[in-house]
């Protein structure tokens, strides 16, 4: 299924060579994956590990493959090995994970808390910040160096899961929030991300990296993400690959959505605005109208044959 649809998203005759227009042998390749659901709803590693085998084809050698998540215990718990002859697995160490010298600011202020780089060292804070309760406010934010330093080509690879957080944890969510400290303040309520998915994924930190991304939909799990539930997944058999991170989005809001309905659960609209913010400053389309899904047969009609004669 991943050979078939990399090569229809490129256009390209074999599996090298659609991952040869992606990617150069001299690249270190991130596939960032998401592990927050787990083995019920997160990104199945035969996936990655199908895609780590198209990359070794394109000449990438499996030291410039690296698997990444924020955190190593949701990758075990997914599947992915430390010790893997296809990649380097990654995660973002809350003390020595983040990049202090790849900043993003933005101005909303957020509760600094264990895991965050700046947390307990108030050398140079603000003095608003020192006197409201012995709090830690910040309105900046560190990229993990994963991303910073040891990638110069990422494919992503989230799953099909809601957010309560996002409303959709896909391909903008998957970039964006576990690649940063002090991501809580994008994500309150009633904005749920808007804009600031949207502006992040912008930022060449992440737009200039991403080359690909694939929605892992063999799972679709309509509610309770990003975390596990086996109460609201449903087997959907199905992957979704394109360059465009917003039409990918809004295709798994839409899929979403359609299963939430049967299961009277409201529509995840009100928290995905930031799809439509995408589009608007130009990371790609959102309206079901401007996408055209292609279907891709991952094996040939069967042939029939006439009945042999008693």
């Amino acid at each position: 299924m991943v050979d078939k649809i990399v090569i229809a998203a490129t256009g390209k005759a074999d599996r090298a060579s659609a991952w040869r227009s992606l990617v150069k042998p001299t690249d270190r390749v991130g596939i960032k994956v998401s592990a927050a659901g787990g083995s019920v709803s997160g990104t199945h590693p035969d996936v990655v590990n199908a895609i780590a085998n198209g990359l070794i084809d394109a000449g990438v050698p499996t030291a410039n493959i690296i698997v990444w998540d924020r955190n190593l215990e949701d990758l075990l718990a997914t599947g992915f090995r430390r010790e893997s002859r296809l990649y380097q697995l990654r995660w973002v160490d809350p003390a020595s994970g983040y990049d202090r010298k790849s900043q993003l600011t933005a101005p909303v202020l957020g509760r600094l808390i264990w895991g965050d780089s700046g947390f307990g060292n108030r050398t140079g804070s603000r003095m608003e910040d020192r006197l409201s309760s012995g709090e830690q406010l910040s309105s900046n934010s560190y990229f993990s160096k994963v991303l910073s330093k040891d990638v110069t080509k990422v494919i992503n690879v989230p799953s099909l899961t809601d957010s309560f957080l996002t409303g959709v944890n896909g391909a903008l969510a998957n970039m964006t929030l576990p690649n940063l400290d002090n991501w809580r303040r994008f994500t309150r309520d009633p904005a749920f991300g808007d804009p600031y998915l949207a502006e992040i994924y912008a930022d060449e930190m992440i737009r200039g990296k991403v080359v690909l991304t694939i929605l892992d939909g063999l799972v679709l799990q309509y509610a309770g993400g990003p975390f596990p539930n086996p109460g609201f997944s449903i087997a959907n058999h199905t992957l979704y690959a394109s360059k465009d991170p917003v039409a990918i989005d809004a295709t798994a809001a839409r899929l979403l959505n359609e299963n939430r309905s049967p299961a009277k659960l409201p529509a995840l609209d009100e928290m995905t605005h930031w799809i439509e913010s995408a589009a608007l400053i130009g990371l790609g389309k959102y309206k079901e109208s401007d996408i055209e899904l292609m279907p891709v047969a991952t094996r040939p009609p069967p042939t029939l044959k006439p009945s042999a004669t008693p």
